[in-house]
């Protein structure tokens, strides 16, 4: 009979640890989020150094302090992002791992049709944004183009290199190019604004497009000079320097600084992680930081960016087809 006794109390024993195992920690719903939780990667699909690493840094600690929680910065830049973002997507749903899935570069490996991945839109859960910038079109300071209309006038009359570096590149270049009217000898270059940077000054090539913190301090030295950026707006950095749009031209491309969950996580994380990324951009030390690296404080909640994700991908897919 003890036996027996034995035997049974063994059996709920091991029923109970199975359910636990299950489903986790928090009852699987999410609500002991982030208590849940011993700490989290904010895994970033590009190089250390970058506008989307340099952007993470600055929301980590405050990102930690509003979770009550370690966060942790981890850069896997392996494959052109592919590696890391096929991480974020297949990640854990436990709320331990957020990951940065900047518009357009998080989609544009899995709408190139040349280009093999394990995810797509639908395996990553938006959370939001937190800042956002367009891109500048940057000439060396030397050069005769002292204006965008100079610089299109000379690109009708001779080949001028300019600087491209991944997909999202051509894609925001052809944008351009259909615009202005006028089409510009693309050197590839893989390394990001780095490389691009690095090519202008040894004059490899005649103009880049560039990240605002890329240029930041070749322009503050007087190597580079701005002539237009690509974004909807004035950038708080270079206030002088005219969008597209001012100057007559059909162009409003602005890169989106989001995060994003993998697939399955609990609604009860996401909207906490929602509410923490707000109280970020909210943070008057954070706004200050971000304009002084030539970024814009740039909030859209869950619903927004999602939203935002949807019409950018709609909007590439044509112009990337006709890339191939």
């Amino acid at each position: 009979m003890r036996k027996r006794s034995v035997l049974i109390c063994a059996a709920i024993l091991a029923l109970a640890l199975q359910g636990c195992a299950s489903t986790g920690n928090d009852g699987g719903d999410g609500s002991t989020f982030p208590e849940s939780v011993d700490s989290i990667q904010l895994l970033i699909p590009f190089s250390a150094g970058g506008s989307t690493d340099t952007i993470a840094r600055l929301v980590a600690p405050l990102l930690s302090a509003q979770l009550d929680t370690p966060v942790q910065v981890v850069n896997k830049p392996e494959g052109n992002g592919q590696v890391g973002l096929a991480e974020i997507a297949e990640g854990p749903t436990d709320g331990s791992l957020l990951g940065a899935t900047n518009l357009p570069s998080a989609m544009i490996s899995y709408l190139d049709p040349n280009t093999s991945v394990r995810y797509n839109r639908g395996t990553f859960v938006p959370v939001g944004s937190v800042a956002g910038y367009g891109e500048l079109v940057v000439v060396s300071a030397s050069s005769p183009y002292r204006t965008l209309d100079d610089l299109i006038k000379a690109g009708q009359s001779e080949s001028l290199n300019l600087a491209a570096g991944a997909v999202d590149d051509l894609l925001s270049i052809t944008k351009v190019e259909t615009a202005i009217k006028t089409t510009f000898n693309k050197v590839p270059f893989e390394g990001g604004s780095a490389d691009k940077v690095t090519a202008l000054l040894g004059r490899k090539v005649d103009v880049i497009t560039a990240a605002p913190s890329a240029v930041l301090p070749n322009v503050e030295s007087g190597e580079f000079r701005p002539l237009a950026t690509l974004g909807a707006q004035r950038l708080p950095s270079f206030p002088d320097v005219p969008t597209l749009a001012e100057l007559g031209f059909d162009v409003r491309e602005d890169v989106v600084a989001g995060y994003s969950l993998p697939k399955g996580t609990q609604a009860a994380i996401v909207k906490r992680y929602e509410q923490a990324l707000k109280a970020v951009t909210d943070d008057p030390g954070f706004a200050e930081k971000i304009k002084g690296i030539g970024f814009g404080v740039g909030y859209l909640g869950t619903a927004e960016f999602a939203d935002l994700w949807n019409t950018k991908e709609s909007q590439a897919k044509p112009i990337l087809d006709t890339l191939h």
